[in-house]
C-alpha cells in the first residue's frame, strides 16, 4: 500500500511537470475555469473488476473482450483475464518501454512499482507519458497489471488509464481516488 501511495504521489508531480495541474498559484477564478471540479464517481464493473469511474464517462463497452470506458479527452481499458505467461518478477521498466514501442514514441517514465499491492493483490504499476503513434497527441498512460491465480492457473489482468496530458480531464482530477476504489470481484 506504501507503493501505491508514492505512486499516486508520483502521478500528482508528475502531472504537475507535465502541465497538468497548475505549478503556479492563480486566482480563484482562474483555478475554477482550469482544473475541472471532482464530478460524483459511480462505481462500475467490468471484467471482474470494479472500480468508481468520472459520471462524465460513458459506459463500459466489450471492444474484443477489453471492456473500455470512455470521457472526455480519457479512456480507461480493462483487459479479460488472460492465462500469464510472465511472472512478475520478469517485469522490468525495460520491458513495460519495450511493450509500448508500436503505440508511443517519446515515453518518459514517470514512475514504476514492482511489486505493487493493488486490490489486494501482487501487482505492476507503470506510469509514463508518451506520443500516440497514430495522432501524434501527448498521452499520460497508467499501466496497471494484476498477477493472481485462478483454479491453480497463473493468470493476469491489466487496467489501462489514459488522458492528453495537460487536459485536466475528470479522470486525472480523481485518478487518486479511482486508483484506490479497484477491486476484484
Amino acid at each position: 500500500m506504501k507503493k501505491l501511495l508514492v505512486l499516486m504521489m508520483t502521478l500528482t508531480l508528475g502531472l504537475t511537470a507535465c502541465g497538468g495541474v497548475n505549478a503556479t498559484p492563480a486566482s480563484s477564478s482562474e483555478v475554477s475555469t482550469s482544473v475541472p471540479q471532482k464530478l460524483t464517481l459511480v462505481s462500475k464493473v467490468a471484467n471482474y473488476i470494479t472500480l468508481l469511474v468520472p459520471s462524465d464517462f460513458g459506459e463500459f463497452y466489450d471492444k474484443d473482450s477489453y471492456f473500455v470506458a470512455e470521457g472526455p479527452n480519457a479512456s480507461i481499458v480493462i483487459s479479460p483475464i488472460t492465462e500469464s505467461d510472465t511472472s512478475i518478477g520478469d517485469v522490468t521498466q525495460d520491458f513495460m518501454v519495450e511493450s509500448l514501442g508500436n503505440t508511443y514514441s517519446n515515453i518518459e517514465v514517470l514512475a514504476f512499482d514492482n511489486p505493487a499491492n493493488i486490490a489486494g493483490v501482487d501487482s505492476v504499476s507503470c506510469l509514463y507519458t508518451g506520443d500516440g503513434n497514430t495522432n501524434g497527441q501527448n498521452k499520460t498512460v497508467c499501466q496497471i497489471i494484476l498477477y493472481f491465480t485462478v483454479d491453480g492457473q497463473n493468470c493476469e489482468q491489466h487496467i489501462v488509464f489514459t488522458f492528453n496530458t495537460g487536459s485536466n480531464s475528470s479522470l486525472e482530477a480523481n485518478f487518486v481516488d479511482i486508483l484506490e476504489s479497484i477491486s476484484l470481484e
